[in-house]
């Protein structure tokens, strides 16, 4: 019974190595890659047996469990997309007689919660907050209003190369990012943005191609960028929103306000459907639109 059970482990790993491989081939990127690893790995584990002999209601009785312990619904509602693709591939490939995730249905949500974001007082303070007599303040300075005036997720910031940018000594600039599913983009970056930057790059000496570069001279992590935001958060008296991706919020609060137009931030944010940029279409109390053009870097 015990090598059984190992033989149907060690079948089950190979196919999903097989699954993430394919994943991988089609342009997936690393994250979504691990992201599916870790949901399915959590899955095959609780399975009672090997796949082919899985049925629909062991499926569902997996996500009821993960429920139960306090999983939140889009945790699960990921997971359960994860083991679709994965059932649909071995279906597809003859690995499985029958699709035994055809029918699993995601879990209905509520209506989505606003992200948090920080109004234009707190836009302020935080972008004042670096030196700009330092090079290590310039360099922070560049890469919290590059943040906030772009709405680039914090992996598309680690990413950036310098050749990848363009500064003209007046006027916007641009950058050629790639966003989610390797999709190449052209994002403009405004005057106080481009200003950063070249402040920033003007103390620059070196031969390395990233953009940013944290004390080592190494290029940034994802994890060093989200450390350095969360400091001057608290520097700035923020402690109730944290890590980089509040400034990619408030950009597209912000723009929005400024300029309503859904489907433009939609592009600007690499969002692949527009259901996913209304998130960003909640109001305050306060006046937005009337306090945006006091922003000091203005969109």
């Amino acid at each position: 019974m015990a090598r059984k059970q190992q033989h149907d482990r060690q079948s089950n790993k190979r196919e999903l190595e097989e699954f993430l491989g394919a994943l991988a081939l089609e342009g997936r990127s690393v994250h979504s890659v691990r992201a599916y690893r870790r949901d399915l790995e959590a899955l095959l584990a609780a399975l009672p047996g090997p796949l082919d002999k899985v049925r629909p209601g062991d499926l569902r009785e997996c996500f009821r469990r993960q429920q139960q312990a306090g999983r939140s619904p889009s945790s699960i509602n990921r997971a359960i997309a994860a083991t679709r693709s994965f059932c649909r591939f071995l279906y597809e490939e003859g690995r499985l007689e029958t699709n035994p995730a055809q029918a699993l249905r995601s879990i209905r949500l509520g209506p989505a919660l606003a992200p948090k974001h920080l109004t234009v007082a707190e836009v302020q303070r935080l972008l004042s907050l670096p030196s700009p007599d330092t090079p290590t303040g310039r360099r922070d300075r560049a890469i919290l209003t590059l943040l906030y005036n772009t709405g680039l997720r914090v992996g598309e910031l680690c990413a950036l190369s310098r050749e990848y940018v363009r500064l003209p000594a007046e006027g916007w600039g641009a950058l050629q990012v790639v966003g989610k599913g390797r999709r190449l983009c052209r994002l403009p970056i405004n005057r106080p943005a481009a200003d950063a930057l070249l402040a920033y790059l003007a103390d620059r000496d070196d031969a390395e191609p990233a953009l940013f570069l944290n004390r080592s001279g190494h290029r940034f992590s994802v994890r060093g960028i989200a450390l350095l935001v969360n400091r001057y958060l608290r520097a700035a008296g923020i402690t109730d929103r944290s890590g980089p991706h509040v400034l990619r919020h408030t950009f597209a609060t912000h723009a929005l306000r400024a300029r309503p137009n859904l489907r433009a931030v939609q592009e600007l944010l690499g969002h692949a459907w527009v259901t996913t940029a209304q998130r960003y279409t909640h109001l305050e109390v306060e006046d937005l639109q009337a306090q945006v053009a006091d922003l000091p870097a203005n969109r």
